[in-house]
C-alpha cells in the first residue's frame, strides 16, 4: 500500500536694603542643600528589530539608533548590550547619539522574539573631573529574527501542521503562495503577524490542495495577495512529496 509523505526541507522680587541682604546671605546659604544633578536618559524610537530584505532576498541587519541627554560634555559614554559594549563621546551639551549592530540576535535558530536591554554608563571628565554622572536607565527592546519553521517535519500534505514565522511586517496579513512544477496552485491568508515583532503561529494544511503531486513544493511567504516572486519581506520553503510504502 502506498500513502504520500511531505516533509518541509522616548513674582518679582523687590531689592532688598544692601545691609539687610548682607545680613541674610549667610542663613540662605545654610539653608539650601546641594542639589544632585539627574542621572542621564536614553531613548530609542525602536520596539523590535527586524531584517531589512535586499531584493535579491538579501537579508541586512537594520542599526539600533540610541539617543541620550544628561551626559558630563566630552565624557566617554559606555553602552552595553549584555556582554557587547560600545563607547560614545558626549557632544558638549551632553546629548549623544549612537546606532549599535544587533546582527547576532537575528541570524540563526527559528522564528522568536528575544527580549534585550541597553544602558549606558557616563565615566565622567579626565581624572574624574568632572565626575561622573552615573547610569542611565535601562532600555527594555526586541529582536526578531526574519524566518519560517513548520513542525513536525514529517507529515502527510492534508495533515495539519503548525506554521511558525518571525520578523514580517506588524499588523500585516502573511500570504502563503504554494508553486507547483512553475505554477501557483493556491494562495493562502495564515493571519496577521502580532506586534511588535511580526510573530504568527497557526495550523494549517501543509498543502492546500487535492492530490497533490510528487516531487518538490516551493512556498513563498509574503504579505502579497497574489504571488510575485519580489514581494519583500519574503521567506522561502521546499516541501518534498513523495509516496511512501507500508
Amino acid at each position: 500500500m502506498t500513502d504520500r509523505t511531505a516533509r518541509v526541507a522616548p513674582p518679582r522680587r523687590r531689592r532688598a536694603a544692601p545691609a539687610l541682604a548682607a545680613a541674610c546671605v549667610p542663613a540662605v546659604l545654610a539653608a539650601v542643600p546641594a542639589v544632585a544633578s539627574a542621572a542621564p536618559v536614553i531613548t530609542s524610537e525602536d520596539v523590535c528589530l527586524r531584517p531589512g530584505q535586499m531584493p535579491s532576498g538579501q537579508l541586512v541587519s537594520p542599526p539600533l539608533r540610541i539617543t541620550g541627554a544628561g551626559f558630563t560634555p566630552g565624557a566617554p559614554v559606555r553602552l552595553r548590550r549584555g556582554a557587547r559594549a560600545e563607547t560614545v563621546l558626549a557632544a558638549a551639551d551632553g546629548t549623544i547619539t549612537a546606532r549599535l549592530s544587533v546582527l547576532d540576535l537575528l541570524v540563526g535558530g527559528g522564528p522568536r522574539s528575544t527580549p534585550f536591554t541597553v544602558a549606558a554608563t557616563d565615566t565622567g571628565g579626565p581624572g574624574g573631573s568632572p565626575p561622573p554622572q552615573g547610569v542611565s536607565n535601562a532600555l527594555r527592546l526586541r529582536a526578531a529574527p526574519l524566518t519560517f519553521r513548520a513542525s513536525p517535519k514529517r507529515a502527510r500534505p492534508s495533515a495539519r501542521v503548525r506554521f511558525r514565522l518571525s520578523g514580517f511586517r506588524p499588523g500585516a496579513v502573511i500570504w502563503a503562495h504554494y508553486r507547483y512544477r512553475g505554477k501557483v496552485r493556491a494562495n493562502v491568508a495564515l493571519g496577521r503577524a502580532s506586534r511588535p515583532c511580526g510573530l504568527l503561529t497557526t495550523r494549517r494544511r501543509q498543502i492546500p490542495v487535492s492530490d497533490p503531486g510528487t516531487g518538490t513544493w516551493r512556498v513563498q511567504f509574503d504579505h502579497r495577495r497574489k504571488f510575485t516572486p519580489r514581494a519583500r519581506p519574503r521567506v522561502r520553503a521546499t516541501i518534498d512529496v513523495f509516496r511512501a510504502v507500508r
